[in-house]
């Protein structure tokens, strides 16, 4: 993977981070918490499905971040399973994967 490339993959992978606070942003400002997260009012089904939500997001997040850990490494780009390239189109898709198609 050629520098220009990586930086292209880090790019995506950034907006993805910032889209996610923005939305974790309005999610806090949305289910009552305050700005320590605390929550500020009683759950409902309708919170647990946020919760459920939040979860997903701050799991997604943390993969995110482990994958701009990952892009520093000299194997970062090669299949786990095969060794071969994975291809930049399939990393842009799909960031976090390991594997070529």
């Amino acid at each position: 993977m050629t520098a220009e490339q990586l930086s292209r993959l880090r790019e995506v992978v950034e907006a993805e981070i910032q889209d996610i606070h923005a939305a974790l942003d309005q999610w806090r400002a949305c289910n009552g918490l305050d700005e320590n997260g605390r929550q500020r009012v009683e759950e409902t089904a309708e919170r647990m499905l946020h919760q459920d939500w939040k979860h997903n997001t701050d799991r997604r997040m943390m993969e995110l971040l482990r994958l701009l850990g990952r892009m520093e490494e000299e194997d970062f780009g090669l299949c786990q399973e095969c060794g071969e390239d994975i291809s930049l189109r399939r990393l842009e898709l799909v960031p976090t994967t390991a594997f070529c198609a």
